[in-house]
């Protein structure tokens, strides 16, 4: 190999950051540009050499010794996990683990991943039967996914790591990103849609099924931004209206519970249950399980409900009462306003907005409280922890964001004030998703800009200690990244909007038309923010949006109350039945309710919520299941008698 090509190589490597913090879009570029500079048979060679691919890096902490951190590279080779120890000084050590296809077929043939065979259906991962599951132009390197391989190993390792993480020995631990695969996420103008399969494959199915449930949301979107142009140019009938939302919400959910199941079902996450593993917070003694006998953490059932019947909730219930006086005061100032100032002034704008950013402020304060009464709980499993939490959440968020807007409506019976109160709490809404979701992609362009200012070279002994270069300033700049916590945030803020959207769309004929246009944005700058601000999160998987499914429905249900509510206040409307029904002109309003609520459950009840080919191939893999066991049982038959 010329000395010159390796000279060109490392000179790109000699030029690095101060600071961890630089953006990983500047760290790309660089790690791109180094592989590109490599010579083509150096490129092989090192490829040939390894042949394994790093999966998981560890980050050992300052205080961690050169003893413990081999300790703890003892434990995981245990595993037949390949590693690599590197101690560059007192504050960089790094462990890299990689490992061979035969057992990362093993680790998924435990943790029971359910595969496609090439018959089509759906079972359970068999080591001894790797052919059943090479389906048409597959190798076996296939098998297990991009997103699959570092769970996998992580799933394998940390229970035995947990001592060294408590202790601090550990700091940190990570999947390494692909840059390759990342290309297919770049942005595209002529890509019409978010490529969820090509998600699904590197974040796993908790990750693609956010981003599968905004895309759909946002497409539903297009109807009733349609419907409130209409609405508001030939000024609807707002019996219409209601009827209209009825129909759309409920088929916009049923429809999204069959492509749902359609997602889940491909992915192998249709039949999870609430017996699958438990969270790595989840606390307990090891007991035999009932189920499978197997030493498993468990931990009473009466403690949970304890703490959430007497002190989660009360809590919970405080909270709530506290929101609803801060919103109830906001009309107070209002007057106070009023009669100083006269309805002419500007500052009558000013409680509104004070409000709506202090809606804002306790949603964020909220948030970190119910995420810290549900971890006391000490839920088992992940999905029965975001169950709680977004019950908790629910609750708060719907007095914290509605409260006001049902006192106008019902007590005060002001709609002009309603419409103006719910456009400006809707606008500074998305003034705030919009500066955290741009917010952070253009910090981290900023820091970029910076950071080809701020430089320095790279220790010499640095570049001798380290086996791989490329890979070791990969892990340098990811280890100061930010760790993507949840799809949490986001589908709260989805949620909301969503309650923005419909519980007042007869005197909010717009919202729609706003959502729609901030979603078209946000779901490809959230997808930005996962590629390029933060860390790669470990895939989790999981078979539908879970609690928030409950949470779209139950603010559906509102929606036909609160419409019909306003549907009544019209004066025209309340006159015409008034002298319709002289002395039962009450009794109207709950009869055209029942009547919508009737055509919700019609229309839940006609659309089933799983696709018939997904109801068909279950079946056909319960069908297959039955088979080999019966075969099972006549082989052994067969084997006694010779």
């Amino acid at each position: 190999m010329p000395q010159a090509q390796v000279t060109g190589a490392l000179s790109l490597l000699a030029k690095r950051p101060q600071s961890i913090i630089e953006n990983q879009i500047y760290r790309r570029q660089r790690s791109l540009e180094l592989i590109n500079a490599l010579p083509k048979e150096l490129h092989d060679d090192k490829k040939n050499e390894t042949n394994h691919k790093t999966y998981v890096v560890i980050v050992f902490s300052e205080k961690a010794k050169l003893q413990q951190c081999q300790d703890v590279e003892k434990v995981i080779q245990q595993f037949h996990v390949l590693t690599t120890l590197e101690v560059l000084s007192k504050t960089e050590k790094y462990l890299y683990l990689s490992a061979t296809t035969d057992n990362l077929l093993r680790f998924a043939d435990e943790s029971e991943l359910i595969k496609k065979t090439v018959t089509g259906s759906m079972q359970k991962f068999n080591y001894h039967s790797v052919e059943d599951f090479l389906l048409s132009g597959m190798t076996v390197n296939d098998i297990v996914r991009y997103c699959e391989a570092p769970v996998l190993i992580k799933d394998a390792i940390k229970p035995s790591l947990l001592s060294y993480i408590r202790n601090g020995v550990i700091e940190d631990l990570f999947p390494l990103h692909d840059y390759e695969y990342l290309e297919k996420f770049s942005f595209n103008w002529r890509r019409r849609s978010l490529p969820i399969e090509e998600i699904r494959n590197y974040f796993g199915s908790s990750i693609s099924l956010y981003f599968g449930f905004t895309l759909f949301y946002t497409k539903a979107l297009v109807f009733p931004s349609l419907f409130g142009l209409v609405q508001y140019y030939y000024s609807f009938n707002l019996s219409l209206v209601s009827s209209f939302y009825v129909i759309w919400t409920t088929i916009f959910l049923e429809l999204w519970k069959r492509k749902c199941a359609g997602y889940s079902y491909r992915w192998g996450t249709i039949e999870m249950t609430s017996l699958d593993k438990p969270r790595t917070a989840y606390k307990g003694e090891l007991k035999p399980d009932p189920i499978t006998g197997k030493l498993t953490l468990q931990y009473p059932m009466r403690y949970t409900y304890l703490q959430m019947y007497c002190i989660s909730y009360p809590v919970v219930f405080l909270c709530v009462t506290a929101a609803a006086y801060f919103a109830l005061y906001q009309f107070q100032i209002e007057a106070e306003v009023l009669n100083d100032f006269g309805e002419e002034s500007w500052l009558l704008y000013v409680p509104c907005i004070v409000q709506s950013v202090l809606i804002s402020i306790f949603s964020w304060a909220y948030e970190k409280l119910a995420t810290f009464l549900t971890e006391l709980e000490n839920h088992r499993t992940r999905s029965q922890y975001d169950r709680h939490r977004v019950n908790k959440l629910m609750i708060f968020e719907i007095v914290n964001n509605f409260f006001s807007l049902f006192y106008i409506a019902f007590v005060l019976h002001e709609l002009k004030q309603l419409k103006y109160q719910l456009m400006m709490q809707l606008l500074i809404f998305q003034l705030v998703c919009i500066a955290q979701e741009v917010g952070i992609p253009l910090l981290a362009v900023v820091k970029q800009k910076f950071a080809k200012f701020m430089q320095k070279e790279i220790d010499e002994a640095i570049k001798h200690q380290v086996s791989d270069l490329a890979r070791y300033e990969q892990c340098f700049f990811e280890s100061g990244l930010d760790k993507y916590q949840s799809t949490y945030e986001d589908y709260l803020q989805m949620c909301i909007q969503f309650g923005y959207v419909v519980l007042f769309a007869a005197v909010a004929p717009f919202a729609a038309l706003g959502a729609l246009i901030n979603n078209i944005f946000a779901m490809h700058i959230d997808l930005f923010k996962l590629c390029n601000i933060f860390k790669r999160p470990f895939a989790r998987r999981t078979k539908n949006i879970g609690a928030w499914q409950s949470a779209f429905e139950l603010l559906s249900v509102m929606a036909i109350l609160s419409n019909c509510g306003i549907l009544y206040l019209q004066p025209n409307i309340k006159n015409f039945f008034v002298n319709l029904f002289p002395n039962t002109s009450d009794l109207s309003f709950v009869l055209f309710e029942h009547l919508l609520l009737g055509l919700k459950f019609v229309i839940h009840k006609a659309i089933h919520e799983r696709p018939r080919w997904v109801r068909i191939a279950l079946l056909k893999a319960d069908y297959e299941s039955s088979q080999a066991y019966k075969n099972i049982k006549k082989l052994k038959a067969q084997v006694k008698i010779d």
